[in-house]
C-alpha cells in the first residue's frame, strides 16, 4: 500500500495538486504567524484528502528547513509553539496539536515513534495546524522570510 502517508501522498501527486497544497500550508502558517484566527480557521480546504495534502507539503517543508536550520530543543520549541496555537488554532484543534506535539517529542527519546506518526495521519487536520504553527514559529526565528512565503503562496496558486 504505497504512498501511505500524507507525505509521501504529496509527492505522487501531480503539480497543481502539489502547488495548492503548498500554497494552502504557507497561507495557513502565515495566518498563525500573524495570529489571525479567523484566517486560520478559513485556511484549510474541507475535504480531507487535500487536507492531508496540506499536512504532507508541510511537513515537507519542515523537514528541508530542519536540515537547513535545526530548530532549538524540544523545550524551547514547545515554548514558541504552544502560544502560537493558542492564540489562533480553532475550538478544540491547539489541544489536540499540543497532544501531538508532545507525543511527537516524547518519540525523539522513545522507539515508538512509528505510533506517533500514525496518530498523526489519523488526524491530518490537527496535524496540519500543528505543522504550521511550527512554520510560523520557525519564520520568526529567521528559518524564513514571511513576505517570501506570501509571494510563493501566490505564486504557486494565485487565489
Amino acid at each position: 500500500m504505497f504512498p501511505r502517508t500524507a507525505q509521501q501522498q504529496w509527492w505522487f501527486e501531480e503539480p497543481e495538486s502539489k502547488n495548492r497544497s503548498q500554497a494552502a500550508g504557507l497561507r495557513l502558517a502565515i495566518a498563525y504567524h500573524d495570529r489571525d484566527a479567523d484566517a486560520v480557521a478559513r485556511a484549510l480546504p474541507q475535504d480531507e484528502a487535500e487536507v492531508r495534502l496540506v499536512m504532507g507539503a508541510l511537513e515537507n517543508g519542515l523537514l528541508a528547513l530542519n536540515q537547513l536550520h535545526p530548530p532549538g530543543a524540544p523545550d524551547e520549541v514547545w515554548a514558541k509553539v504552544t502560544p502560537i496555537l493558542d492564540a489562533a488554532a480553532p475550538k478544540g484543534v491547539a489541544v489536540r496539536a499540543r497532544a501531538l506535539l508532545a507525543a511527537m517529542t516524547h518519540a525523539m527519546y522513545d522507539p515508538t515513534l512509528t505510533e506517533v506518526y500514525e496518530r498523526k495521519e489519523q488526524d491530518p487536520y490537527a496535524g496540519a495546524h500543528l505543522y504550521a504553527a511550527l512554520t510560523a514559529m520557525r519564520s520568526s526565528d529567521g528559518g524564513g522570510d514571511i513576505e517570501y512565503m506570501r509571494a510563493k503562496a501566490d505564486e504557486l496558486d494565485p487565489a
